[in-house]
C-alpha cells in the first residue's frame, strides 16, 4: 500500500491544509479473486468468542486462508464459528490438540491475555506462522521470551494492530513524515465509553454444569487483573502502537493514575486511567480512557509546530495550520492538480478534502472491518512471499512493554522508566 493509494494531492496543496480527510468507502465493484484450494493457507483459530468470530467474518473475504481447525472451551461458540466458515472444520477443546492438526500453516491466537504466552510459545515450537491479538503477552518477561524465540525462527509473527493499516492513519503519518505538521511536541489520545464494559453471561443451557462465578471470570476476564491488563492493554495498546509509529520511537518513562471509582461490581481492573508518557526529544503523550462518558470517544490529537491534527475514531481527520497565510494557496474549490474536492465548512476556515481514489477497493463500508481485512490480506501475502509483513513482532513487543509500564505506574503510583534490558 503506497502513499498514492491514500493521498492524491500535491505538495502545494498539502502545505495549505486546513482539511478533513475521509476514509475510503465501500466500492460496489469489489470482487474476490479465486484461489485454488491447493494453494490456500491452512489456518487454525484458537478462541472463537466475540473477537474470534469477528475475525472469521473478515476471513470470508480473504480466500488465501482456509480455516481448517477451531478451538474453544465452549461448544456454543464453535457452533457459531462453524456457520461462518463454510467448509468442513475440525473442532478442538484444547489448544495443543489444534496445534497438532495436520496440515496447518498458521494459527490465530484470539484468547484472553493471560493465555497468550503459553499458546504463542507452543505455536512457535510447532513451526507455525502466528497472528496474535494484542497485547503481546501478560507480563514484560513473557513478552521478552516470545520475542527472543520468535526472532530465532523463520516464521512470521504478526500482531493485530489493524489501526495502523487504516488509510486515515496512513494519510496522517504521511503528512507528518513529509514535514507538514512540523515538530510534534504533544499528543493527546482518548478512548472513552459510557458503558460498564461487561459482557452478558450466556444462557445456562449453553454451559451446563459450569459454576456461575467461574463463568463470570471466563466471560468477563477483562474485569480482573489475574487475566487482563485492563484499559491500557485492551484499548490504550492500539493508540500506544500508533503513537510509537508516528514518532518512530518508544516512551522513555510514564506516570499515571486511575482507579475503580464508578463501577462497584467486583472488578479489579480500573474503570478509568490517565497516563502521561515522556518520549525522546521532549514529546509528551497523554492517554485517557474511561467508562462513564463517551463524548469524545476514540480520538487522537497531534500538536505540531506547523499544524494540529485531530482524528475522531480514525474515520475522519482535520488539519489546522498554525499560519493563516497559507490560505492563499487555495485558489479554487477543485484543486486542478489533484482533482480533490475542497470546501470551507465553517468560520474557522476548516477545509474538507476527499482524496481521489483509484487503486484500492474495499469489501465493506465499515472502516474497521476494512482495516482488519487489510491486516489479514497482508499476513497472507507475507507468508506467500508477496509483501513484507507490516506489523511484526517488533511492533507488538514495543507496544506491549508500554502497556506494562503504564499499568505498573498507575497501580504502584510511581514513575516507571524503559529499562535497557527491555531492548531484546
Amino acid at each position: 500500500m503506497k502513499r498514492r493509494d491514500f493521498l492524491k494531492f500535491s505538495t502545494s496543496t498539502a502545505l495549505a491544509m486546513g482539511v478533513g480527510l475521509y476514509a475510503c468507502a465501500h466500492k460496489s465493484e469489489f470482487k474476490l479473486a479465486p484461489v485454488p484450494d491447493s494453494k490456500r493457507l491452512r489456518i487454525g483459530i484458537i478462541g472463537v468468542g466475540d473477537r474470534g468470530n469477528g475475525i472469521l467474518e473478515v476471513l470470508r473475504n480473504v480466500p488465501e486462508f482456509k480455516v481448517v481447525a477451531i478451538c474453544d472451551i465452549f461448544d456454543y461458540r464453535m457452533d457459531a464459528a462453524e456457520k461462518r466458515i463454510g467448509n468442513e472444520v475440525q473442532r478442538y477443546k484444547k489448544y495443543d490438540q489444534l496445534l497438532a492438526h495436520k496440515p496447518l500453516d498458521a494459527v490465530i491466537i484470539a484468547v484472553p491475555l493471560h493465555l497468550h504466552h503459553a499458546i504463542a510459545m507452543a505455536s512457535l515450537d510447532c513451526d507455525l506462522h502466528i497472528m496474535c491479538e494484542k497485547a503481546l503477552a501478560y507480563s514484560i518477561q513473557e513478552c521478552q521470551e516470545i520475542k527472543i524465540k520468535a526472532k530465532g525462527t523463520n516464521k512470521l509473527f504478526q500482531i493485530s494492530y489493524q489501526y495502523q493499516l487504516n488509510p486515515m492513519f496512513q494519510t496522517i503519518r504521511d503528512l507528518i513524515n513529509n514535514g507538514y505538521v512540523g515538530r510534534i511536541t504533544r499528543i493527546e489520545a482518548l478512548w472513552d465509553r459510557n458503558h460498564n464494559w461487561r459482557r452478558k453471561l450466556p444462557d445456562a443451557s449453553l454451559v451446563k454444569g459450569m459454576d456461575k462465578s467461574k463463568l463470570e471470570r471466563i466471560i468477563n476476564w477483562r474485569m480482573y487483573q489475574e487475566y487482563s491488563g485492563g484499559l491500557n492493554a485492551e484499548l490504550g495498546s492500539h493508540q500506544f502502537n500508533m503513537i510509537d509509529n508516528l514518532l518512530g520511537t518508544h516512551p522513555i518513562k510514564v506516570m499515571g493514575t486511575g482507579g475503580v471509582d464508578y463501577w462497584q461490581d467486583g472488578r479489579d481492573t480500573f474503570d478509568n486511567v490517565h497516563m502521561l508518557f515522556d518520549y525522546p526529544n521532549g514529546t509528551k503523550v497523554g492517554f485517557h480512557s474511561g467508562t462513564t462518558n463517551k463524548y469524545e470517544g476514540f480520538k487522537l490529537k497531534i500538536y505540531g509546530k506547523k499544524a494540529t491534527v485531530v482524528s475522531h475514531n480514525m474515520s475522519s481527520a482535520f488539519i489546522y495550520p498554525e499560519d493563516d497565510s497559507l490560505d492563499k494557496n487555495w485558489k479554487e474549490e477543485i484543486d486542478s492538480v489533484t482533482g480533490a474536492s475542497i470546501k470551507i465548512i465553517d468560520n474557522d476556515k476548516k477545509r474538507n478534502i476527499k482524496p481521489v481514489e483509484k487503486d484500492m477497493v474495499y469489501p465493506s463500508d465499515n472502516f474497521m472491518y476494512n482495516a482488519t481485512w487489510l491486516l489479514y490480506k497482508n499476513f497472507a501475502a507475507a507468508i506467500n512471499g508477496e509483501e513484507e509483513l507490516k506489523l511484526g513482532i517488533e511492533d507488538g513487543y514495543q507496544s506491549a512493554i508500554a502497556v506494562h509500564m503504564a499499568n505498573k505506574a498507575v497501580r504502584q503510583s510511581e514513575i516507571v522508566s524503559w529499562l535497557p534490558e527491555y531492548d531484546v
